[in-house]
């Protein structure tokens, strides 16, 4: 769907739209009546979990098609190269697809640590908030 455009706007886009879901997400969590800090903590875990999987969606959108990968409709044999120009459009299109995927793979692998590292933190913080004020009483 996005193969051909620039991933870094496509994504850069998704990802402020989904901070600013989980800043006023997290706003009107923090001054909700009536909940404690755990279902305060779960709450946010679901959003942010929501948030991730749409942002791989669009990562995935983002990927080249399988068949550029393929060697279908490529020539098998050298015979069948008749010119340098096929060749040359052969590797930009192995390039295209190679670069994109990496591309990809770099953002999944930054968006993967991010919300895990963000989630661990706020649940460690969370929990320990909540853990005390259970355990002084």
């Amino acid at each position: 769907m996005f193969q051909d455009s620039n991933l870094t706007f496509i994504f850069g886009t998704a990802v402020a739209i989904a901070s600013i879901i989980l800043l006023i997400s997290s706003y009107l969590s923090k001054y909700g009546k009536g909940t404690n800090e755990l279902n305060k903590l779960i709450n946010h875990f679901i959003i942010s979990t929501f948030l991730f999987a749409c942002l791989i969606v669009v990562l995935y959108f983002t990927l080249p098609s399988t068949p550029v990968l393929k060697s279908f409709d490529f020539p098998k044999d050298v015979a069948e190269i008749k010119t340098e120009k096929q060749i040359l459009h052969l590797f930009q299109q192995y390039n295209k697809a190679i670069v994109r995927t990496t591309e990809v793979v770099h953002w999944f692998l930054f968006s993967f640590v991010w919300w895990f590292l963000a989630n661990l933190i706020l649940i460690v913080w969370r929990f320990k908030k909540y853990a005390k004020i259970t355990f002084d009483k």
